[in-house]
C-alpha cells in the first residue's frame, strides 16, 4: 500500500511537470517577420497596396503600422492595427490598404502572450492615380430619436447630420439592434437624405449610422443612441 502511494505521488509529479512544459510560452523575441511585399524602397504604380508577410511559428498576433512619410518624421499614422488568430488558430498574413500618392514606411512585428519580435521595417513610394479618392466620409452625428427617449408611436423617424466630402458619391447605412451589445441586428437600411422611417415593435432599441462612398471608403461608426417604444 505504501509503495502504491509513492507511485501515485510520483505519477502526479510527472504529470505536473508535463503540464508546465505544455503551458510554457515559446520565446520568439530573437525572430523577425519575413516580409514579402512591399519590400524596402519599392515603387508602386497602384494606390491599392497589398501588404504580405509570412507566418511566424508560435506567434498568435501581428502588429502592423503604416506611417507617412516615415516613422522618424511622421506626419500621419495611416494604420495602427493588431491582427489576432481566430478560434481555429489561423492568423491572416495579408491586408489591403488604399493609399494616396506619397512616401510611406510600414513595420510589422509578431507577438504571443509573453514575447514579441523586433519590427521588420520597409519604406515604399506610391505613385498611382493622382485623382484617387481615399478620403473617408465624415462620421454621422445622431439627432433623432434622442438618446434615451421614450415614445408611444410605433412609427420611428430617424435623422442624423453629416457634412459631405467632395469626391465620389456618399451614402449612409443605419443599423438598429435589440440589445445593448449590438449583436442582435433588427434592421439595416440605407438612409435617404440622412433620414429613415420605419415601424418598430414595443421594446428598447439601439441604433447607429455609418457612411460609405463609391470609392470604397467608410466612416467610423457614429455614437450609439437608444430609444424605447412603449406597448
Amino acid at each position: 500500500m505504501h509503495t502504491n502511494y509513492k507511485f501515485i505521488l510520483g505519477s502526479i509529479f510527472i504529470i505536473l511537470l508535463g503540464c508546465e512544459d505544455i503551458l510554457e510560452v515559446p520565446d520568439i523575441s530573437d525572430r523577425t517577420v519575413p516580409v514579402l511585399a512591399p519590400l524596402d524602397e519599392t515603387l508602386l504604380s497602384s494606390n491599392t497596396v497589398n501588404f504580405n508577410w509570412q507566418a511566424v511559428d508560435d506567434a498568435t498576433a501581428f502588429e502592423i503600422q503604416i506611417a507617412t512619410p516615415n516613422f522618424d518624421n511622421t506626419t500621419q499614422i495611416v494604420l495602427d492595427s493588431i491582427i489576432v488568430e481566430d478560434t481555429l488558430g489561423n492568423i491572416a498574413t495579408r491586408i489591403v490598404q488604399n493609399l494616396p500618392n506619397g512616401n510611406y514606411s510600414w513595420r510589422i512585428k509578431a507577438m504571443n502572450s509573453d514575447y514579441e519580435t523586433a519590427y521588420a521595417l520597409n519604406d515604399f513610394l506610391v505613385d498611382g492615380d493622382e485623382d484617387l479618392d481615399v478620403t473617408p466620409p465624415n462620421t454621422p452625428q445622431l439627432v433623432m430619436p434622442a438618446n434615451g427617449v421614450t415614445q408611444s408611436e410605433n412609427e420611428v423617424n430617424f435623422s442624423w447630420t453629416r457634412t459631405d466630402v467632395s469626391g465620389t458619391a456618399e451614402r449612409d447605412s443605419i443599423f438598429i439592434f435589440s440589445d445593448e451589445s449590438l449583436q442582435s441586428l433588427v434592421t439595416k437600411a440605407i438612409g435617404a437624405n440622412k433620414t429613415f422611417t420605419t415601424n418598430m415593435a414595443a421594446g428598447t432599441f439601439y441604433w447607429r449610422v455609418r457612411a460609405y462612398d463609391a470609392a470604397g471608403n467608410e466612416s467610423d461608426n457614429s455614437s450609439t443612441f437608444n430609444f424605447t417604444v412603449e406597448e
